[in-house]
């Protein structure tokens, strides 16, 4: 089953990600997170690439004049598809029809807010699609996704979906439902958005090994720099 893992992320530009962080960060910092978490995303990507026998990595990114912006961002090669659509809904239904077109069995979409979202759960959801299920999805903690994949274009789940609202992962099944698909709904995960988010994200890492080790770098980093504030260095 020829398979691939689509990265849905926005260039890492400062003032333009990580907004609502503006304020606990300074815009550059809540930028380099950013980098970070896309770093970390691929990492993880790429471990899922190893243990499937024919998955390919792509990153469908927006703006589509702003693959320069990626320089930071640790990767290994994948391919790259600008973004089209006017709004969300529209952008990933191009992205989904975009890889199809290049003759995918399955294509299974992340985005980049979630660096210690496991590879485990992401190999687990693809698994699902070479069952009989037309759908799978990750919840996200906030009634959103962390992923969703399928074995050919259902626009209708990208249809009348309240994005950036509470309401979106039981939209999103009742779009499914409506047009008759099976769906697999998975463990949920979750994003990190607002500054409670990353306050959690901090605690979990400072709880755990191993996982997102760009964003652990960072926030090493970061805490000298407020730590030598704090000392009047």
């Amino acid at each position: 089953m020829k398979e691939a893992l689509v990265l849905v992320a926005k260039a890492p530009i400062e003032g333009q990600v990580k907004t609502r962080l503006i304020g606990a960060l300074t815009a550059e910092d809540a930028k380099q997170l950013y980098v970070a978490f896309l770093s970390d995303t691929f990492a993880m990507m790429e471990a899922v690439c190893d243990e499937r026998d024919d998955l390919t990595l792509v990153h469908c990114y927006t703006p589509e004049d702003a693959e320069d912006a990626f320089e930071e961002v640790e990767r290994e090669g994948c391919l790259m598809i600008a973004q089209r659509g006017n709004d969300l809904g529209e952008r990933l239904t191009n992205c989904f029809a975009d890889v199809f077109a290049l003759g995918f069995d399955s294509v299974t979409a992340i985005g980049g807010d979630s660096p210690t979202l496991p590879a485990e759960l992401v190999s687990d959801a693809m698994d699902c699609l070479e069952t009989e299920k037309d759908v799978v999805v990750i919840p996200a903690e906030d009634d959103g996704y962390c992923l969703i994949g399928m074995r050919k274009l259902h626009p209708a789940l990208f249809q009348n979906i309240p994005w950036s609202t509470p309401e979106v992962m039981a939209a999103t099944e009742h779009q499914a439902k409506a047009a008759g698909l099976s769906l697999s709904v998975g463990p949920a995960w979750f994003d990190v958005d607002t500054p409670e988010e990353f306050q959690r994200l901090k605690q979990d890492l400072a709880q755990t090994k191993g996982s997102a080790k760009f964003t652990r770098r960072f926030l090493k980093e970061l805490a000298g720099r407020n730590q030598g504030i704090g000392d009047g260095s």
